[in-house]
């Protein structure tokens, strides 16, 4: 069968940053958390989530917390975002080179098909979505046995050190990008088989894969 092109959808597809950093610290104020300033956010993308949770004082069993909160207060601005700059054009490059595109999220349904449509980019053959932004790992296998994919086939292309373990967990080829949540430095702790800088990066290594 033709290859499936596995993708994580903020950070990978659209660039959500800005728009969870503003929401944290928003949250922030309230629960006595430290903020995050625009200064910060280049160390903060070479941290581990357990490093971040440290600086910002912000306890590590309440991270799933956080993040689950952040995820459900900026679902109205998804469908408004656009994609990531050229990622358009690079995915329907693939979709015509026989490649089937799918994507996981923690997003609701309704928003993300809401962007694909907005931005013309509702080009993809599978779609997961799950409740909880901390379950990569559970999540991908879920995909691959209810769509009933073999690892072999699945290509992994996702933007944080926690989506290359996972997808490496279950045996995936991985492809990280660093324009998303974790910098270039981070990424290449979790030992994906290549760090792209750009998405038309993508195209030149599955040529060669």
């Amino acid at each position: 069968m033709n290859k499936v092109l596995l993708l994580n959808f903020n950070g990978t597809i659209v660039d959500t940053k800005d728009l969870a950093i503003n929401i944290y610290n928003k949250i922030a104020d309230k629960q006595g958390y430290k903020t995050v300033s625009k200064d910060q956010v280049a160390e903060f993308r070479s941290l581990s989530i357990r490093e971040r949770c440290k600086l910002l004082d912000v306890p590590i069993y309440k991270m799933p917390l956080v993040g689950i909160s952040i995820k459900r207060q900026y679902q109205k601005y998804i469908p408004d975002l656009g994609p990531i700059p050229s990622i358009k054009e690079v995915l329907n490059n693939l979709k015509q080179k026989g490649y089937k595109l799918a994507f996981t999220t923690s997003n609701k349904q309704s928003e993300t098909s809401q962007f694909l449509i907005n931005n013309s980019l509702d080009i993809f053959t599978y779609e997961h979505y799950s409740f909880n932004p901390f379950t990569k790992s559970r999540d991908i296998a879920s995909f691959l046995k209810k769509n009933n994919l073999l690892k072999e086939n699945v290509i992994y292309i996702g933007d944080e050190l926690r989506d290359i373990e996972a997808a490496k967990k279950n045996g995936l080829f991985c492809i990280a990008v660093s324009w998303g949540y974790d910098s270039k430095e981070l990424l290449q702790k979790g030992n994906a088989d290549y760090v792209v800088d750009q998405p038309e990066d993508i195209i030149e290594i599955l040529s060669r894969a």
